[in-house]
């Protein structure tokens, strides 16, 4: 990788936002941050509220390909040698350093940032790390674990189906295929070149992504719109009655098993039809996760459904 150079920020609010924008752009696999911005410890001040001081900018949580989450903790300072990790944020980041990663970023260390956004968090616990005072893993070395996140593994699926020299006949039958049984050869093949394969339960549910990907390719990814909003604007984003409807909707994210998958096999052949792109690294986040993490993806979902439709539809929102 190339040099990064450091953009110069004038505070350290201004490099938490640019830092939470990297975050939100780098793919379904970050959750958005926690940030507590420092009105609310003033706030809590003026109420007589107790509220501990030193918490992190940023607490962020990653999933990796095979579902699993990590916690990272993240205190922010400029490059300025005023820019210092106060006493009670020290003891906090050194408290929560025994249970995650716990990291001090500035400015100077953006390649370490890309590459921590790019790769998850360090495979480390135990230190504060601080990349400007070189105590960091090597980026090069197996103390940054190397991972195959579920937005890059599906970033090169929809990339090879959309290749015009991908086979016709094995799109063809990705396409056909039924989800639950998974039998197409490039199925296989697609697994084993991305090293998926030995968890039969998984193994069924990338079955239903390469299946939806393979139905939607070449229109079919796009990191920027999410789910829930290529499901109300299908296609039109002057839209404004719901492409897919609120009783659709809140039956998919009410379904399991085999009714999701019906469902859903509808639901990419209906985007199809309307030209509508849709990230499908939140999608198939969404397919993968189970238990607390599937909840927290469906809500994700509604969300943006209800934000489409509130933006298409301003004058009708309730009012107090």
């Amino acid at each position: 990788m190339g040099e990064i150079s450091a953009p110069r920020f004038r505070s350290e609010p201004e490099f938490t936002r640019y830092v939470i924008q990297l975050v939100k752009d780098s793919g379904s696999e970050w959750e958005d941050p926690f940030h507590m911005p420092a009105s609310w410890y003033q706030d809590a001040k003026r109420r007589e509220e107790w509220i501990e001081g030193g918490l992190p900018d940023l607490l962020l949580r990653h999933q990796d390909a095979d579902g699993r989450r990590r916690m990272l903790a993240v205190e922010l300072k400029t490059d300025d040698p005023n820019s210092r990790v106060r006493f009670k944020q020290r003891k906090f980041l050194e408290y929560l350093a025994q249970h995650m990663p716990a990291l001090v970023l500035r400015p100077r260390d953006m390649e370490y940032i890309q590459q921590i956004l790019l790769h998850g968090p360090p495979n480390t616990t135990g230190e504060v790390i601080e990349p400007s005072l070189g105590n960091a893993p090597s980026l090069s070395q197996e103390q940054l674990r190397p991972q195959r996140t579920t937005y890059t593994i599906v970033r090169r699926l929809v990339a090879k189906m959309s290749n015009q020299h991908f086979s016709t006949g094995d799109l063809a039958s990705l396409r056909r295929m039924n989800p639950d049984i998974p039998d197409a050869p490039a199925f296989w093949r697609l697994m084993a070149q991305r090293r998926l394969l030995g968890n039969p339960h998984m193994e069924h549910k990338w079955g239903l992504i390469m299946h939806g990907i393979a139905l939607m390719v070449p229109t079919a990814h796009d990191e920027s719109v999410r789910v829930g909003r290529a499901l109300f604007e299908g296609g039109d984003s002057q839209r404004r009655s719901a492409f897919y409807s609120d009783l659709r909707l809140n039956r998919l994210l009410k379904a399991q098993g085999d009714v999701l998958t019906t469902l859903l096999t509808q639901l990419f052949r209906m985007m199809k039809a309307a030209n509508q792109r849709f990230d499908w690294g939140e999608m198939a986040s969404f397919i993968l996760s189970e238990g607390n993490d599937a909840e927290q993806a469906r809500l994700k979902i509604a969300r943006e459904y209800y934000r489409a439709d509130y933006r298409a539809n301003p004058s009708d929102a309730p009012r107090g």
